[in-house]
């Protein structure tokens, strides 16, 4: 009798410690055109009003450009003829991105949005970066702390093996983070600035998800599989990244993933190739590329409901861009269109709930019974 009432009680426990998956309630999707052929990176403005990113101009060089999120106001920054790639938006108005120095080592450039006050972030004669063509795994830009001013990059060791370092603003305080025989690279920060993802190498040599906390320490491998990870950013919501649904797969698709590594789960599901995948500030969107078959390249944008950690601003109910909630009807503007994205966490949540409550009726039956043998005896 005791046994069956252990089993009922275990049973109970498992129903209320369900992982959660990780998981975002998208209220509309917004596809901005941009008419490039080739995006190699992007990052929204502090305000989320904005976003910048890395296209060919009409002369094919590699340039920056400015775009308000309702696909109006695009506005090219940079103006010369070296490469640019891996761009990101920091606090302080800056426009990061890596480009050639003089000494033709790539080097951590920043720029005013609008296109004054170019500068290296830190002048050094190390390579901070590595151009996309080059070779995999992509190195992905600089990450910004508006908390501690400092700046996480990837940068190479003296036995030229990638690694994370920090820097602070003014170029200042260079060290490595973490001192492991692993190659690591794409570092970016969490929503509270205090830890940080990144891409490393498993046992196996398989490019994963790791996180550390800010100092180096507490380093964590969030990911198991045997496909490769990129492109990782921290929102609010969890850990956003670019990989294949199997291994035989041969388009990128975007995932989400919690920071204590449950909850995997495809983020949206539109057909397209995928990449770049970034985070809002305030965690209402994720903007990223989509690559159609013919190889044409433009912006998604997903808008969410406002994630309970940022409930000390209220939500807001319009933006300067115009985009507030969802259009019904599959109306195509010259520069917007939406669509409402219905999410699916209700009927996984429903299906787990059924098998639980299922190995819970089970567990009652097999008591009952004990019950009955227990008192024949």
């Amino acid at each position: 009798m005791k046994v069956s009432y252990m089993l009922f009680y275990l049973a109970l426990l498992s129903l209320f410690s369900v992982p959660v998956s990780a998981d975002v309630n998208i209220q509309s999707s917004s596809v901005i055109q941009t008419n490039e052929t080739l995006i190699l990176s992007l990052d929204w403005s502090p305000d989320g009003n904005s976003l910048a990113y890395v296209a060919y101009d009409d002369s094919r060089r590699q340039q920056i450009f400015t775009i308000n999120v309702d696909g109006t106001g695009k506005k090219q920054v940079t103006n010369d003829t070296n490469k640019k790639w891996s761009v990101a938006w920091f606090d302080d108005n800056d426009i990061s991105f890596i480009s050639y120095d003089t000494d033709g080592l790539e080097k951590i450039f920043l720029v005013k949005p609008d296109g004054s006050g170019l500068r290296k972030l830190l002048d050094d004669k190390t390579r901070q970066g590595r151009a996309p063509e080059d070779k995999p795994p992509a190195l992905g830009g600089a990450s910004w702390n508006p908390k501690t001013k400092m700046v996480l990059f990837t940068s190479f060791d003296a036995k030229g093996n990638e690694k994370i370092y920090q820097v602070n603003i003014d170029g200042t305080g260079k060290k490595q983070v973490i001192t492991d025989e692993f190659r690591q690279w794409n570092p970016e920060w969490s929503p509270d600035w205090n830890s940080f993802v990144y891409v490393s190498y498993d046992s196996k040599y398989i490019e994963q998800l790791f996180t550390a906390n800010a100092d180096g320490s507490g380093k964590k491998q969030i990911t198991f599989d045997g496909i490769k990870k990129s492109d990782p950013d921290w929102g609010q919501g969890g850990i956003v990244y670019v990989s294949y649904e199997t291994a035989a797969s041969s388009g990128q698709q975007i995932f989400i993933i919690n920071p204590d590594g449950s909850g995997k789960k495809l983020l949206f599901k539109d057909g397209f190739r995928q990449l770049n995948p970034m985070w809002s500030r305030d965690g209402t969107k994720i903007v990223y590329t989509i690559i159609d078959p013919q190889g044409n390249q433009t912006f998604m944008v997903l808008n969410l409901q406002k994630p309970v950690a940022t409930t000390q601003s209220p939500t807001p109910t319009a933006t300067a861009t115009g985009i507030t909630t969802p259009i019904p009807t599959p109306t195509v503007t010259p520069e917007i269109k939406e669509t409402p994205v219905k999410s699916t966490i209700n009927n996984v949540v429903s299906s787990m709930l059924l098998v639980l409550g299922l190995i819970v009726v089970v567990m009652l039956v097999i008591l009952f019974i004990s019950n009955l043998m227990n008192k024949k005896k």
